[in-house]
């Protein structure tokens, strides 16, 4: 028996007490003591969850943060699949391979949703990859306003997964970026009015960051700013937890064209013009102010979105004025400034047109800096910039361009190219590693698949089998129709075929501004088709052999109206063709034929590309409009979403269709008003030459504002059904 039960009461809780306070103690230091390496394969663990998540016990995963080289190995133990890499991306990759290669399917832009067996297959042999390059990077500048502009978590999610799975380590992270100048620019004087009255529109702000044009498309509602900065923080989060290393804006000079107004004594560089749009001023790098400038940037940078060790930033871009400034010292100063705030800091420099310049190469430390060619799948710039002067650089392909729509690949360069750089004396030296940056996502996947695998090679594949390892996976078929394998050789030889000259998809006659000597839609591009279009539609015919068995499956539903839309787009060429002899040759009966069938492949191509999501405008506009709280502010995404598509600013000019697109309903309500009207004109012009040319710019301006909600929508018909229909219309054997 107790003889003093309260003294005994205390003593119990004051031992539960120290030991619960112990318990704290081990578990708090088990925490913070955790490895970094366990939390890196819980992120691949959560992936696995993700894209597999009744699959994802199956899978070991094992993290060498030692090795020297980026790797992964796929082999078996205990009767799991191994999966072992030197950071959590190269293991995503390995996943990617045994996915690709073990289980013919994958995770694609175009089908996020695997379809896998029960029990995964244990993989047959081991396989080891060791890539030839430190980084691999992503994204383009106008990525961010052609594609991703008002993209939310859920889209963003499945992107860098995807970017995980096919080796990124170093994207491009602009998403809230303008929040960092609207806190800058207030942190030096301005008020909230001019600070936003600086920025641009959301769509725009790439080509603001690009020290292009600035005051575009806003002012910016501070909503905006707020939802901004939550999915970046959800953005860099994920992207770090993988081990990529965020890209991260600079802060190269631009500066606001008022800013001598708020400082006087500033050193100043006029930018002049960008086609028609003030472009912003640079602050110069040896002002006696621009260390403390670049100070405050980059803490604000840090105090919203933490560290980052690569900062993107171009001085003088497409076309901008050094002045009378000492380039060299300029970007001594700059990246010194860069430096005094983070000392392991990498200034990323777009290789694009003059860019970077001997002076600027000169003015470089190499330890910190690292060149991103951005078309080297066209130009080979790293030759006649005699290898950048042994500044680290990146080999990386554009393909896509404005987001256009268009059958286009350049495979054997992508595949070549690179090794070419790799084996060359000079350049192999500070080649650092290979880059991917489309202005438009989504489009044209085999592109994204190839450079993906191009991550782990220091050998050309041969393309017939690479091509034929494609069309396994892509459809989730191990033994693949001969038919539909040769439709893909066709497709190789054709539309993704590397041609002189070629540098961007031929563009479709029916986004073109009409007139009677058409040759392009964009001012750099052509309407030429550089392949052999009859071979092209034989391609096709075969691809379309296995539409009854493939007709479900989303890839191929896909690409059956992607590669009948090319065919629809080539007749267009063809029948326009027609139009011009037949106006040439004052053959009035032939004219109206020619202009009755060309009217009616834009219908067609329109009824087609409404049958599938990814061909539709709807999804385009309706993620401006989600992303805004009020009618107002969604109005205004809405509006500026569909002029950066048009004549990408309110006047008509040198960007008038750039950013064009074969959509469904795009084509429906504005692309076959156009020429409706400039048809309609040349009927009356047959014998009254003096009538004066329509305003056609007139049917933007309106179109803006057009309520076309119902004209846009998906119609549900089947993909590969209506794919069939149109190519049984027109082709001829």
């Amino acid at each position: 028996m107790i003889k003093n039960p309260k003294a005994f009461y205390f003593l119990f809780m004051k031992r539960n007490i120290y030991l619960f306070f112990a318990i704290c103690f081990v578990f708090s230091v088990s925490v913070h003591a955790q490895k970094p390496e366990s939390l890196e394969i819980q992120s691949i663990e959560n992936l696995l969850m993700r894209i597999m998540p009744k699959h994802a016990d199956q899978f070991k995963l094992k993290l060498n943060a030692l090795a020297k080289h980026n790797y992964y190995k796929i082999s078996t133990s205990d009767k799991k699949i191994v999966i072992e890499g030197n950071s959590p991306t190269s293991i995503a990759s390995g996943i990617n391979y045994y996915l690709k290669n073990e289980l013919e399917t994958s995770y694609s832009w175009t089908n996020f949703q695997l379809q896998l067996p029960e029990k995964l297959p244990l993989p047959k042999k081991t396989i080891q990859k060791e890539s030839p390059y430190e980084i691999s990077t992503y994204f383009n500048y106008c990525t961010f306003g052609y594609t991703t502009v008002y993209w939310d978590w859920n889209r963003w999610e499945k992107e860098i997964d995807w970017m995980a799975l096919n080796g990124i380590t170093h994207p491009l992270a602009m998403v809230g970026v303008e929040k960092v100048w609207y806190n800058f620019l207030q942190k030096v004087g301005y008020s909230s009015e001019d600070a936003k009255r600086f920025l641009t529109g959301p769509v725009y702000m790439p080509w603001l960051l690009m020290g292009n044009i600035e005051n575009i498309g806003g002012p910016m509602p501070d909503e905006w700013f707020d939802r901004q900065v939550v999915l970046q923080n959800k953005i860099l989060e994920r992207m770090r937890s993988y081990g990529m290393k965020p890209i991260f804006q600079a802060f190269y000079g631009m500066v606001p064209t008022d800013f001598k107004n708020h400082f006087p004594n500033a050193q100043i560089i006029d930018q002049g013009k960008w086609f028609s749009f003030n472009r912003p001023s640079i602050l110069s790098p040896l002002d006696n102010d621009f260390k403390r400038f670049a100070g405050i940037w980059y803490d604000e940078y840090t105090a919203l979105f933490g560290k980052a060790d690569f900062y993107a930033g171009d001085l003088f871009h497409e076309g901008g004025q050094a002045g009378t400034l000492d380039v060299t010292a300029g970007a001594k100063a700059l990246q010194t400034a860069m430096l005094q705030h983070n000392p392991d800091a990498v200034w990323v420099v777009q290789g694009w047109g003059h860019n970077p310049t001997p002076k600027l190469l000169k003015g470089l430390d190499p330890q910190h800096s690292v060149i991103i060619e951005l078309c080297a799948e066209y130009w080979n710039r790293w030759k006649e910039k005699d290898a950048y002067a042994y500044i680290p650089w990146v080999w990386s392909n554009i393909s896509n361009w404005g987001g256009n729509i268009g059958s286009h690949g350049r495979l054997d360069a992508i595949a070549t190219r690179p090794i070419e750089a790799q084996q060359d004396t000079k350049a192999s030296k500070t080649l650092k590693g290979i880059g991917y940056t489309p202005e438009g996502i989504g489009i044209n996947p085999v592109i994204a698949d190839l450079w993906s695998d191009m991550i782990w090679t220091k050998q050309p594949f041969d393309m017939e089998k690479w091509i034929a390892n494609y069309v396994q996976y892509r459809y989730g078929n191990a033994n693949p129709p001969q038919s539909l394998q040769d439709a893909w050789k066709g497709f190789y030889h054709t539309i993704y075929g590397t041609y002189e000259g070629s540098r961007q998809p031929s563009e479709p006659v029916f986004c073109a501004e009409p007139s009677l000597a058409v040759d392009r839609v964009s001012t750099w591009s052509q309407c030429k088709i550089y392949y052999n279009p009859d071979s092209f539609a034989v391609a096709c015919s075969l691809f379309l052999q296995s539409a009854e068995d493939f007709k479900n499956n989303a890839n191929y539903s896909y690409d059956a109206v992607d590669m009948v839309r090319q065919y629809i787009s080539n007749l267009g060429r063809i029948t326009y063709a027609d139009i011009q002899a037949a106006w040439k040759n004052k053959d009035k009966t032939a004219f109206d034929k020619a202009v009755s069938g060309f009217l009616q492949l834009i219908k067609d191509q329109n009824e087609l590309l409404l049958t599938h999501r990814n061909f539709c405008l709807q999804p385009w506009l309706q993620s401006a409009r989600d992303a805004g709280s009020t009618q107002g502010i969604k109005d205004q995404y809405e509006y500026y979403n569909r002029l950066i598509l048009t004549s990408w600013e309110k006047v008509d000019g040198a960007l008038n269709d750039y950013a064009h697109r074969e959509l469904g309903g795009f084509l429906g309500t504005y692309y076959y008003k156009r020429w409706d009207i400039y048809f309609n004109y040349l009927n009356k012009a047959w014998n009254n030459p003096d009538i004066p040319n329509p305003n056609l710019f007139a049917v933007t301006q309106t179109w803006l504002y057009e309520d076309i909600d119902k004209e846009i929508q998906p119609s549900g018909k089947n993909p590969v059904e209506t794919a069939v229909k149109m190519f049984e219309k027109y082709y001829r054997k």
